[in-house]
């Protein structure tokens, strides 16, 4: 990933300090609800590019 993101190759302590900060987050994930669209119609006018 850091090779690939940022163009270098990180370090074994860089690897190590980012899965400790990961493993130490908590907490319940955000739940991320979608809305329900109404059905598209003849009369719905299409978008513009």
């Amino acid at each position: 990933m850091g090779a690939s993101q940022l163009g270098t190759c990180l370090t074994e302590a860089d690897e190590d300090a980012i899965v400790a900060f990961l493993q130490s987050l908590t907490g319940e994930q955000p739940r991320i609800e979608l809305p329900i669209l109404p059905p598209r119609t003849n009369a719905a006018p299409l978008p513009k590019p």
